[in-house]
């Protein structure tokens, strides 16, 4: 009987583990963000109680083995963990994970738009949601940056609404380019300007002009996050173009479900707030011209979908006026994006098509050609207001034409006066010196991703993105003689930028075993650029044939006329690589290696290779820290990246002068003779760690950095007959930055019906000019003492590279004094200072700061919230030009109205006073002394403020959300120096820093935002 029962239970426990064997099956599915819809890279999946275990690929996508029964365990950093049991109904488990309140920035776009939890990276990067984006909503949403990231420099554009925006990531390193890459959706964006000011007098040739750039034509609500990558080691991937770091943007795509449609409405009204300290008539007259301005950003947005393919749609406008009288500007913006799988989710298919265009009329300039400011100013009447010369032109009977009227005083007949070289009256200015920008922007992409094994993903992406920016200036007869001949002066500028981008990548994601695990990229990509570009200008010398006809076959035929054309390419290709090797994920390991082929380089030395390495340990991992500390960890990377140059250094063409004019005499700069030109190279090391306290509440990164940026490529003096022209380059010169940043975050409050959280970020700056010249010995070369970033021209302003100096550094002319301080005058004229000068001008400060400090803050009680942002920037200088200006022209500052006593002394120590009128007079002007207009740069604002509304809805309710909010930016100072807002550039190139030069006057906005969801 017991033989019979114990094969009996042999047979039973056979029959039973075949029929659990048989039950075992393959598990798969896409793990998504319940957030925002997005496939979730690197999410472990463990069958419990088991060492069975896999993890997501590139494209959210997974599959296991497990048997009907079994417990799936799904976890992600930053997600609430999920557990599945199996069923024998399905062989499909998709997943959607919730974010973990109490760790939402746990996870971080990287390069090449990988996701990776933020405890792995080995470097520095800091993320901004759209949310954070959007509360004060900028026509520029980069500008929304500046106090929210440390580390981050963000300078408003003086040109207005649509103007471009200067950001600066740990400090200036180039005589070249210093501007961020910005990379769209994993794709680096085409982001040219067709101008920008870079002459402290003003451009004869249409202005001082901003042409805009890329970032101004992107819909703000089309932004899902963005995300700062500061450091080389955070950008190496991106190469050449990565050098300055990276601001990476995460854009809107449709989500499975029901089609939700979005809609947000801005309006805002602007006012001059930060000019200068004029007296009161004058102030009155400036009142009187500059206008109240507004702007109007409307955006709608369509997004839905099945779970095998998804669609986004969104549309926005801007409709802006300015406090610049005449300047309007209208931009449209539309946005599609289709999402699809496909071959049992195989292939994922990801198309997108961006276009924007941008009219703006009469954009602000600075400096003093074109700029209606010179003589809004510079009016001053006992009899008159300004408002008396809106009828800005009169009749010349001799001409048969409208000539512009000017209360300078009239010559012999209407319509000729005499006045300065820099001065019109300012509503001719606008009425009759009309200019247009139009900026067109398409950009398309696709991207295709191949889940060929649980490990392994072939991803492609190509791009298309075409700009075209076009510029256009009528200037009538009888404007000034410096800037036009007698019949006016036609100006048209065309430039047709065309970038096309491509890439193919391995993605593996994998563990090696159970304490290793790997996620690496293999990769190439091949970027082309080109520019075409026209310039026709009738010019000063040649002019128009027939009075105000605007148009090519007007011009005289003579080489003064200018048609220019330009037709310029630069290619590069690339293979990279990178891993991340993980240790029971405590400890990662970060190695990068890129190598470019670069056409602006000559063919013997058009390749360059850099590498990358990082390690961070995660601290709580590794060891018990109590209860106390949520999170620590400790980073460490180095990182090199080499940079080209711009196209058309290696063998430029000579221009061709238009009318008979032949070949220009003058050549261009070239190689310096037996030199090779090589490219620029950027070391980078950075040290840092990341703590989180008291479950989450509390938090803070510090990191430390030092850069050192060599062989920079740039002209030198040299002698004409031994290379044909004044100028020649050379790999010279290195500039280093080192510096700390610090962000920290926590919740003081936080409970059912309030919460507080507050940011705080502090970033520090020490920028050196190492070396101007590395001492090679070449025949005919002058070793040159400075490098020239603003020229003072016929001005007394530049800005110059010295060894032992810093980039932005401020020289001005300055007054001499004696041991107390008192300037020193000579026969009625004040005496110069000569000692210790550049270019005969006197180091007077810096531009940058020497620190940066922001507070944002954000209240919710029950369904009101209060969000603002106190903006700090603390040391450096910057010098008012336009003061000086206006107290060399005229008499209209307030201190030379309360003409208050100013003691002088002469060579023979003699003290005596000068009226303030007397004094001013004497050292103002455009070529005075300048640098007694330096003033301190440290400034505290009100940056942002809101105060929002969420409305309690019924069910049965149309929409699904409704929010109100008051806003308001750049509200008031806390403290200011300047006499005018330090936070403005006058250009995003590197001429200008640190001086205001007639730029427009900042302004304060207040205003109303809706959002409607349905």
């Amino acid at each position: 009987m017991k033989k019979i029962q114990t094969l009996l239970f042999i047979v039973f426990s056979i029959v039973f583990t075949l029929s659990v064997k048989a039950q075992e099956k393959t598990i798969s599915g896409t793990v998504t963000s319940k957030l925002d819809g997005t496939t979730l890279p690197g999410v472990s999946i463990v069958v419990r109680g088991t060492t069975i275990g896999t993890e997501t690929d590139f494209d959210g996508m997974y599959t296991i083995k497990a048997s009907v029964g079994d417990i799936l365990s799904f976890s992600f950093l930053g997600m609430k963990a999920k557990n599945f049991t199996v069923l024998s109904t399905s062989n499909k488990v998709n997943v959607i994970l919730e974010e973990d309140a109490s760790q939402l920035d746990e996870i971080v776009v990287t390069a090449l738009g990988i996701k990776k939890s933020r405890k792995s990276l080995t470097y520095a990067a800091q993320d901004i949601n759209a949310d954070e984006l959007n509360k004060v909503k900028q026509t520029n949403p980069v500008n929304s940056l500046s106090g929210k990231v440390a580390g981050v420099n963000i300078s408003r554009s003086a040109s207005g609404a649509g103007g471009s925006v200067k950001v600066t990531l740990r400090g200036n390193s180039s005589i070249g380019n210093n501007q961020p890459l910005y990379v769209v959706d994993g794709i680096p964006l085409s982001n040219p300007s067709s101008s920008q000011p870079g002459n402290s007098l003003g451009s004869k040739d249409g202005g001082n002009r901003d042409g805009g750039d890329a970032l101004s034509l992107i819909n703000p609500d089309d932004i899902e996050s963005l995300t700062v990558l500061k450091g080389a080691s955070a950008s190496a991937l991106y190469g050449s173009a990565g050098l300055n770091g990276v601001i990476l943007i995460t854009t809107k795509k449709g989500k499975s479900g029901s089609f939700k449609v979005g809609y947000s409405s801005n309006l805002t009204v602007e006012n001059s707030a930060y000019v200068m300290d004029f007296n009161d008539e004058s102030q009155s007259n400036i009142d009187d011209f500059l206008s109240t301005g507004f702007t109007n950003i409307n955006a709608i947005s369509i997004s839905g979908g099945t779970e095998k393919a998804q669609t986004y749609f969104s549309y926005s406008n801007t409709f802006a006026s300015g406090t610049l009288p005449t300047n309007k500007l209208k931009q449209h913006t539309f946005n599609i994006r289709e999402t699809a799988k496909l071959f049992d989710d195989k292939l994922t298919v990801n198309a997108s098509v961006m276009g924007s265009t941008q009219n703006v009329v009469n954009r602000p300039v600075s400096a003093t050609y074109y700029n209606p400011l010179v003589g809004v100013y510079a009016f001053e009447s006992d009899t008159e207001k300004l408002s008396d010369y809106s009828n800005f032109e009169v009749y010349n009977p001799n001409r048969n034409i409208m000539t512009q009227r000017w209360f300078r005083g009239e010559g012999s007949e209407p319509g000729t006066f005499f006045t300065s070289d820099i001065e019109q009256n300012p509503y001719w200015i606008l009425n009759r010196n009309v200019s247009e920008d139009t900026n067109t922007k398409l950009v398309a992409s696709l991207n295709l991703s191949f889940k060929l094994t649980d490990w392994l993903t072939l991803q492609t992406r190509g791009t298309y993105d075409k700009s075209f920016l076009d510029f256009e200036r009528k200037i009538y007869a009888t404007t000034n003689a410096t800037l036009a001949p007698e019949n006016g002066r036609y100006i048209v500028e065309e430039n047709d930028y065309t970038q096309l981008y491509g890439d193919f990548l391995a993605n593996i994601n994998t563990s090696i075993n159970e304490d290793f695990s790997l996620i690496a990229i293999l990769g190439t990509s091949t970027k082309r650029t080109t520019t075409e570009s026209f310039v026709g200008d009738s010019g000063i010398s040649g002019g128009l044939q027939f009075a105000n006809v605007f148009s090519f076959q007007n011009f005289n035929g003579n080489p003064s006329v200018k048609f220019e054309q330009n037709s310029l390419e630069t290619r590069v290709s690339s293979l990279f690589a990178s891993a991340t090797i993980g240790f029971k994920e405590k400890i990662y390991i970060d190695l990068t290696a890129r190598n470019d082929w670069s056409s602006t380089l000559p063919e013997e030395n058009n390749s360059f290779f850099y590498p990358s390495v990082g390690v961070t340990g995660v601290l709580s991992e590794l060891f018990d820290l109590g209860e106390h500390i949520s999170f620590g960890k400790i980073r460490t990377s180095y990182a090199e990246v080499g940079s080209g140059f711009s196209a058309d250094r290696i063998s430029p063409n000579s221009s061709i002068l238009f009318g008979g004019g032949g070949v220009n005499s003058i050549n261009p700069i070239r190689p310096f003779p037996g030199s090779t030109p090589k490219p620029e190279r950027q070391k980078s090391f950075e040290i840092g760690t990341e703590w989180k306290f008291n479950n989450n509440r509390f938090g803070i990164d510090l990191g430390y950095y030092n850069t050192r940026t060599v062989d920079q490529y740039y002209a030198f003096s040299t002698s004409v007959s031994i290379i044909g022209a004044e100028q020649a380059y050379l790999n010279s010169g290195e500039i280093s930055n080192s510096g700390v940043e610090i962000s920290t975050f926590f919740t003081p409050i936080q409970n059912d019906n309030f919460e507080w959280t507050s940011i705080l970020n502090f970033a520090t700056n020490k920028n050196t000019v190492e070396k101007i010249y590395n001492g090679q010995v070449l025949e005919g070369l002058i070793e040159p003492e400075f490098f020239t970033i603003s020229s003072k021209s016929s001005n007394t302003f530049g800005s110059y590279l010295v060894e032992g100096g810093s980039f932005g550094d401020i020289y001005a002319q300055v007054v001499r004094r004696d041991e107390n301080g008192l300037p020193i005058v000579d026969n009625d004229a004040v005496i110069a200072n000569d000692d210790n000068t550049v270019d005969g001008l006197t180091k007077v400060g810096n531009a940058n700061p020497d620190f940066t400090l922001g507070w944002n803050n954000s209240f919710q009680y029950k369904n009101i919230t209060i969000d603002f942002l106190i903006d700090g920037k603390f040391g450096g200088e910057t010098m008012s030009m336009t003061e000086a200006i206006v107290e060399g022209f005229s008499n209209n500052s307030a201190r030379e109205t309360e003409n208050a006593n100013i003691a002088v002394v002469d060579l023979a120590g003699n003290t005596s006073t000068l009226t303030a009128q007397e004094y001013y007079g004497k050292v103002g002007g455009r070529n005075g002394f300048t640098g007694e207009y330096i003033y301190s740069a440290t400034n505290v604002r009100l940056a942002e403020f809101a105060l929002g509304y969420n409305f309690k809805l019924s069910e049965e309710s149309f929409f699904s959300s409704v929010k109100a909010s008051l806003v308001g930016s750049n509200l008031f100072f806390f403290y200011k120096d300047a006499p005018h807002d330090p936070n403005v550039s006058l250009s995003t190139g590197n001429a200008l820093q640190g001086v205001d030069i007639l730029g427009l006057p900042s302004t304060r906005s207040i205003g109303l935002n809706l959002n409607l969801t349905f």
